[in-house]
């Protein structure tokens, strides 16, 4: 059995080395409930969303800080844990765009990043494996143009014919990640798409999240007009068993989002249906006691975020058999509740993050 996860942690700041001096030292009450988490859910392969780290790619000495400083030092009494392979993808958030994207005339971040970043590499995310990661098999859609996307959502009216010959369709990075486990190899689909909000009329955000999602469903059907960074014309290898994991920025009932997206997404004849739509999605014993500011229609038990909304997801493929998942957000009589809220027993974004882990355990057939 192997057991995947994402959890974004809100390990971003407005300055660049904020996070790597942070992880420096031992004594982060913030970190300490974070890396506490991952000790108890004890993912195999793990990606953590909101990461800063470098832009082109690779480890700036946070996420080594993290691991040795956090997570491979006992927090609250849990074992610690390790993680031998790491991945540091390459980042559009805080990437100058060489045109004017929002029209006011000025090229700035962080309105004007091929992704929104107050600097390079702001919101990224890593993804942290027991099992070995095939680095020389990775494949990337970083590049790939919104406007090369057929009948995209792309708000032509809002971008000049200039922001859209340089403008990606990811605004951080889709990555297909290999990994080898039992003699075979799983492939990882890691993405954080933009939040469907802090837009106009135009919707731009909005659009930009749905397309994204969209990209999973063409890099999974192998879509004719994919090239990836790497030069392939072609998707995943459906062969070989698939997992999605990211914080989609998209909930299939509540919020702003278009959600023919993501429910277009969940609803993919290859991905896992219990997990995805059904009896085995990821659920809490303590989301209900969270009270959403506005009202939802969706379960307070599969929400993964404070406001109230299931953002982030573990999608593995059809090919794989689901034994068991979850939602590290504790009841409150579980002790470990104490560590996602302050001394107040509030859950705030500064005493944790206001994401939830989100957890699945699988079994593949050989």
């Amino acid at each position: 059995m192997i057991r995947f996860a994402s959890f974004n942690v809100a390990m971003s700041a407005d300055s660049e080395t904020a996070i790597l001096e942070q992880t420096a030292t031992l004594d982060s009450l913030r970190f300490k409930k974070i890396a506490a988490t991952i000790q108890s859910v004890r993912p195999d392969v793990l990606l953590l969303c909101e990461f800063d780290h470098l832009g082109k790619g690779g480890d700036n000495g946070a996420l080594q800080n993290f691991c040795r400083h956090y997570l491979n030092r006992s927090q609250y009494d849990v074992s610690p844990i390790h993680y031998p392979y790491s991945y540091c993808p390459s980042s559009n958030t805080g990437k100058l765009s060489p045109v004017d994207l929002n029209n006011d005339g000025i090229i700035s971040l962080p309105e004007d990043g091929l992704g929104f970043g107050l600097f390079h590499g702001h919101y990224s995310f890593v993804l942290l494996s027991k099992y070995p990661i095939k680095i020389d098999d990775i494949q990337s859609w970083q590049t790939l143009l919104w406007q090369q996307m057929p009948n995209a959502l792309l708000p032509t009216q809002y971008y000049s014919p200039q922001a859209q010959a340089v403008l990606p369709l990811s605004s951080k990075n889709h990555v297909c990640v290999p990994i080898e486990y039992d003699e075979q190899i799983i492939n990882i689909l890691c993405c954080h798409p933009t939040p469907p909000v802090f837009d106009g009329e135009e919707r731009r955000n909005a659009k930009r999240n749905h397309d994204e999602l969209r990209l999973l469903v063409d890099i999974i059907d192998g879509a004719d007009y994919l090239v990836s960074d790497q030069g392939r014309t072609s998707g995943i290898n459906l062969q070989q068993p698939f997992v999605i994991m990211g914080d989609l920025n998209a909930d299939p009932i509540d919020g702003d989002g278009i959600r023919a997206g993501i429910n277009t997404l969940l609803n993919h004849p290859l991905i896992e249906k219990s997990v995805a739509t059904g009896a085995k999605v990821p659920a809490s014993l303590g989301g209900k006691y969270k009270r959403a500011y506005q009202k939802r229609n969706g379960k307070p038990d599969i929400w993964t975020h404070v406001s109230g909304l299931r953002l982030d997801y573990v999608l593995p493929s059809t090919h794989c058999h689901i034994q068991n998942s979850g939602v590290f957000w504790p009841d409150k009589k579980d002790p470990k509740r104490a560590w996602i809220t302050n001394h107040n027993g509030k859950e705030t974004l500064t005493a944790y993050t206001d994401h939830r882990l989100v957890w699945v355990d699988v079994t593949i057939s050989k």
